[in-house]
């Protein structure tokens, strides 16, 4: 049994059943239409069910009919198949039953250009507009069922044309070759009584393609347009759109949408969309001369009866016949059942007995002999095939040459069936041309393998491809995967596969590609074409290879496309960056607007691309639609998969993947490669500098900072998410910072804020990859000690300004306040000129004022006193931020009121506040007696108090607070760098050249006549903190004189009374061996542990009367009684040391590895 007879399959005239209640009916056309949600069935499934009950899969041709189908299916639905495909790797996308493809209704980004999605659906969540799916995919479906038949086509009587133009079907054609552009075309053909030619048929098709003269090199104008509904295509002529054949990947109806008007182009004579004013050749039809009888045409190298193409002479035979009568009619005058060279060749046959009323005809190709092979009659290679969906397939049978709706294909039928048939012969006084497969002196290309019984050149690949990928590598160079027309040919590839498992090779992809195996025997497969398999290229004796894309470069390494210019970055970076980049060598990040141009790109990346995607010039506006960095409109779009997303409200950007060539919208403050593009007419000149946004002002409420508006929110506390879902809302992003002063002036701002705000800074999207909210890179940072932070088990990190406007990250499910921002309105503009700060200026409860005249230390001290103030103190971030901006505005460093030129080394506030903040700039302070300025960069810097600066004056009302009073007594004098910090009656030396174990600290404070410090009170506490608090950025810990002894008891090394303690939360812990104590910076808190490990330390020694010189040499006398005790003790701890020596250190290391990879994580 054979799956298609030589029988023209008709849409039946409705009459009524009992199923009637399955289909619903469009009363305007009686079209008849079932939905079937509940079933999930492949492509090719659905098809065949609607098949079974005389319908076929959905096609739409009509702006009612998907209207009226939008209207029918529920919004809510789960997408349908319907009948459009691109199953055809040679045509582009076309409806099942053969109806035209003259409406498109695709949905945004669809459809998307991945091999494998060669089937459509009809989405109801998507308006009921149609995207690509991979054909295997079980969804639902919808068949329809046309309430009318198709009568039989009447032979066309012969008419009479116009010098120059050819009749075919009772109308007449010419072809023009001067250049005019669409409208330009269809004036000159109405000039001629005529039209821009449509074309109705495949028949008419072929006609136009193998008799009118066309060329495989033409692009030739059609009549067919959509000038008048975009996505509606009709002819210039108003005929009935009964035919369609697109090229591969058309149409795209790219450039700006502006691809309204059809060509004809390629060998196959296939058509595409193009822009209506490019200047092409074109077409003309018209209706034959009115009162003239025309005659059929013959030819004298033909005998009468018979018609000629090319070299060759056709005859209809008659009379209904089998397959071998046939043979043998054709045998007896003189010619043979007709074999096919060529597509040209069949194009020929089509027009010539396409439109016949018969079913089928006869050519001279069989199986009979052996069921794999099929063989013309006449012993000729088969080096040309034109079947029919699901054939030859396996049967044993002859070929027959349909008509009708699939006039042209080849059908294997049974050889007993009678019909028509065609005969052929070389014309005469013509010298029959050579047969292709024959010829030896065409020869392959070094390294392919063929055989003298073949046309064709054969090679293996052995680099892992996709069906899909194989065959376009194939046809880059020329050829195509390999067709395996022969026995010969067939064993030319087993010889290629002797060690090779499995390999590709063409075959009609349905689900699955065509593969072939050695397992035990070479045997044909079929497998999924997404599979990575080897595979061999097929190419026509003769051909020159193609070069795989060799492209043209500048000097300056970009890549010539035209008159375009493309460069293709090696290094990832922002999307900032590459626009900078791409600017600064006179371009942008390309632009993409058709399919050819993302081909070009995506090849190019493909091949020589080191990163997985690159940034385009597509960005998502505030009004989020996406637009063109250039301003254009965008219509063309191959979105990946699920994109655009817009994951998390931050992706704003958009990059093409290498994969795939698809894309993908991302945030724009990750880092990617990207493209340039730039016109090849560019002039290598100087670069005016990037527009800036115009001056704007802002709402009420809000703060302008340069020309951005901030506001803080607090009176409702937010998830991270919903906080910058807020801000999106009007009009903006949580707050980006890009730099110290955006930092400062957020800062100062805080000052009377209760709370802790977010900020936009998140690694949401790739953990522990800050960006932030608005896209934007970071370039700049200000974290909390101790952040970021990889929090566990939460899954998402966020920022926010904490302790004093530093940043730490925090759960983003956290509620809290926070900031948005947002672009300044140029229609709220209040020009205000930015005047720097003279004379006295309130900040909180002090006042401040910039000299503007440069003076020493001590004369800018004395000034200031002259005003009733002093060198200004700096006591927190808040000041500091509101202090820095105003110098800005001056672009000088000022003297601040901060030196240790009068205080034996040790840096105070001249106005005797205390403060445990500082702002030192890296290295600083770096001299013992000096003097600090507050420098343009933000930090405070120490120089010779005899340099000259502006200086920065503070008056205030606040009370000095009361000191702790000195108790008679002097320190020891500085020596070998160490400085004694006097305070009650103590002196303290703070060490930090050398980290040792609280033994060894120990002991060197008892050889200079100290101990370890003690600390007794909240008052001796705070003093040492405010000492140590500007070493917090070097040294984290500290040993203090804390111990415990043998008993359990805690004890200060010098045997003072232990009234005072302030243990860091969780201590002292029980760990066995953790003796000894030191003590946090930043917070002063204090914990017990291992008396080996290495710190730096703090000694402590009580005033004295007279000078003291500290020496370590070997005569020097004997220290007092407390420092007699103090060596006893630190002899104690050595000997408790020596008898837990081998259980500390591997108590030691196992606690040291555990801190060593916290501060890691």
């Amino acid at each position: 049994m054979f799956l298609i007879s030589c029988s023209i399959k008709l849409f039946f005239s409705h009459t009524g059943s009992d199923n009637d209640r399955f289909w619903s009916t469009d009363p305007l056309t009686g079209t008849f239409y079932q939905i079937n949600f509940q079933s999930a069935l492949t492509w090719h499934q659905a098809r065949q069910s609607c098949e079974q009950q005389d319908a076929e899969l959905l096609s739409v041709t009509e702006i009612h009919e998907q209207t009226y189908l939008r209207d029918l299916i529920d919004s809510n639905r789960s997408p349908l198949w319907i009948g459009l495909n691109s199953l055809n790797l040679h045509s582009g996308w076309q409806w099942s039953g053969g109806t035209p493809f003259r409406y498109f209704n695709w949905a945004p980004g669809s459809p998307s250009p991945e091999p494998e999605k060669l089937c459509a659906v009809l989405n109801p969540r998507r308006y009921a507009k149609w995207e690509n799916r991979p054909c295997e995919q079980k969804v639902g479906y919808i068949c329809k069922k046309e309430n009318s038949t198709l009568g039989p086509s009447k032979d066309a009587e012969p008419v009479k044309c116009p010098e120059g133009w050819l009749p075919y079907a009772g109308h007449c054609y010419i072809i023009h070759r001067e250049p005019r552009a669409w409208k330009d075309a269809l004036m000159s053909c109405n000039e001629s009584n005529g039209n821009l030619a449509s074309i109705h048929n495949p028949e008419e098709h072929a006609f136009v393609l193998s008799q009118l003269g066309y060329k495989a090199m033409d692009e030739l104008w059609l009549g067919m347009n959509d000038l008048s509904t975009q996505m509606y295509f009709e002819w210039s002529d108003e005929t009935p759109v009964t035919y369609t054949k697109w090229l591969p990947g058309e149409p795209t109806h790219a450039v700006s949408g502006q691809e309204d008007c059809v060509v004809m182009a390629g060998e196959d004579g296939y058509w595409a969309d193009s822009a209506c004013d490019r200047k092409l050749g074109y077409i003309c039809r018209r209706e034959p001369l009115q009162g003239v009888s025309g005659t059929v045409k013959t030819d004298p190298a033909c005998t009468k009866g018979w018609t000629r193409h090319g070299s060759y002479c056709y005859l209809v035979g008659h009379a209904l016949v089998t397959f071998s009568e046939a043979v043998k009619t054709c045998e007896r005058i003189g010619s043979y059942l007709t074999t096919v060279e060529d597509r040209y060749e069949q194009a020929y046959l089509t027009s010539f007995v396409g439109l016949s009323s018969e079913k089928c005809f006869w050519i001279g190709l069989s199986n009979t002999e052996e069921q794999e092979i099929f063989k013309w009659e006449t012993g000729e290679g088969v080096f040309y095939t034109n079947w029919n969906s699901a054939m030859p397939g396996k049967e044993v049978g002859c070929v027959a040459l349909r008509t009708g709706s699939a006039a042209g294909l080849w059908d294997v039928q049974n050889c007993e069936l009678k019909a028509k048939f065609l005969c052929k012969k070389t014309a005469e006084k013509i010298t029959r041309p050579f047969a292709p497969g024959k010829n030896s002196n065409f020869k392959c290309p070094l390294g392919w393998n063929t055989s003298n019984s073949t046309n064709s050149c054969f090679r293996r690949k052995k680099h892992k491809k996709t069906w899909f990928e194989a065959r376009d590598f194939c046809r880059e160079i020329g050829g195509d995967l390999a067709a395996v027309n022969s026995e010969e040919e067939q064993r030319v590839i087993e010889n290629l596969i002797t060690y090779m498992k499995t390999i590709s090779f063409y075959d009609t992809p349905l689900e699955n590609c065509g593969a072939i195996s050695k397992e035990h025997s070479i045997s044909w497969i079929n497998m999924h074409c997404e599979y990575s398999q080897d595979w061999i290229c097929e190419i026509k004796k003769g051909r020159l290879l193609s070069c795989v894309a060799v492209y043209e470069i500048t000097e300056d390494g970009w890549i010539i496309k035209g008159d375009k210019q493309y460069f293709f970055s090696t290094e990832s970076t922002s999307m900032e960056k590459a626009r900078m980049f791409c600017r600064n060598h006179h371009g942008d990040l390309a632009i993409i607007g058709d399919n050819n141009k993302r081909i070009f790109l995506w090849k190019y990346i493909l091949k020589n691309g080191k990163l997985h995607s690159y940034l385009i010039g597509l960005i998502l506006n505030a009004d989020q639609q996406f637009r063109w960095i250039d301003g254009t409109t965008l219509h063309y779009a191959p979105w990946a998969e699920g994109e655009p997303n817009f994951a998390f409200d931050q992706e704003y950007c958009v990059v093409l993947d290498k994969k795939y060539g698809l894309w993908n919208d991302v945030s724009c403050g990750h880092s990617h490669g990207f493209i340039c593009e730039r016109h090849g007419s560019f002039v290598n000149a100087t670069l005016s500098p990037a527009a800036t946004s115009p001056p704007g002002g802002c709402p009420k409420d809000w703060l302008l900072f340069k020309n951005q508006c901030y506001k803080f929110f607090g009176s409702q506390f937010q998830y991270w998410y919903t906080a910058n879902k807020d801000c999106i809302n009007l009009g903006g992003h949580l707050a980006t910072i890009q730099n110290e002063q955006v930092q400062a002036f957020l800062t100062y701002h805080l000052k009377d804020v209760l709370y802790n705000p977010w900020i936009g800074l998140n690694d949401i999207i790739s953990e522990l990859n800050f960006v932030w909210a608005d896209g934007s890179a970071v370039s700049y940072t200000n974290w909390a000690p101790d952040s970021p932070k990889l929090y566990e088990p939460i899954l998402f990190d966020s920022l926010r300004p904490e302790n004093d406007g530093k940043w730490s990250d925090e759960s983003c499910y956290k509620s809290s306040g926070y900031i948005c921002q947002k672009n300044s309105d140029p229609k709220l503009y209040n020009s205000q000129a930015v005047v720097p700060m003279f004379g006295f200026n309130s900040y909180g409860d002090d006042r401040y004022a910039v000299i503007n005249y440069k003076m020493n230390w001590e004369e800018a001290q004395k000034n200031c006193k002259d005003q009733y103030a002093d060198l200004a103190s700096i006591l927190d971030p808040y000041v500091e931020a509101y202090l820095w901006l105003q110098i800005l505005k001056h672009g000088e460093p000022v003297w601040i009121g901060l030196n240790s030129n009068m205080t034996r080394g040790v840096y105070m506030w001249s106005d005797r506040r205390r403060s445990r903040y500082h702002n030192w700039a890296s290295g600083e302070p770096n001299k013992n007696a000096a003097c600090a300025y507050l420098d343009l960069d933000g930090f405070w810097k120490t120089t010779s108090c005899n340099e000259t600066f502006l200086s920065l004056c503070k008056q205030s009302d606040e009370l000095i607070p009361t000191e702790s009073p000195q108790l008679p007594g002097k320190c020891p004098e500085p020596k070998h760098g160490r400085s004694w910090i006097p305070f009650r009656g103590h002196c303290y030396y703070v060490h930090t050249t050398s980290e040792v174990s609280w033994p060894d600290a120990s002991m060197m404070c008892i050889q200079m006549g100290a101990s370890l410090v003690s600390i007794e009170d909240p008052a001796e506490m705070n003093f040492l903190l405010l000492y140590l608090s500007p070493l917090a950025s070097d040294f984290r810990k500290f040993w203090i004189g804390l111990f415990k002894n043998i008993e359990g008891e805690w004890m200060w090394t010098d045997r003072s009374v232990v009234e005072f303690v302030n243990w860091e939360k969780g201590e002292p812990t029980m760990i066995y061996d953790e003796h000894c104590v030191d003590m946090d910076v930043s917070s002063g808190s204090w914990r017990n542990y291992y008396c080996s490990v290495d710190r730096n330390f703090i000694c402590k020694i009580p005033k004295s009367d007279t000078h003291l010189t500290i020496t370590t040499s070997k005569r020097e006398p004997a220290v007092s009684s407390s420092h007699s005790r103090g060596v006893m003790i630190v002899t104690l701890i050595f000997l408790l040391l020596a008898g837990t020596g081998l259980i500390v250190y591997f108590f030691y290391k196992k606690r040291h590895e555990q801190t060593t990879v916290t501060a890691m994580v």
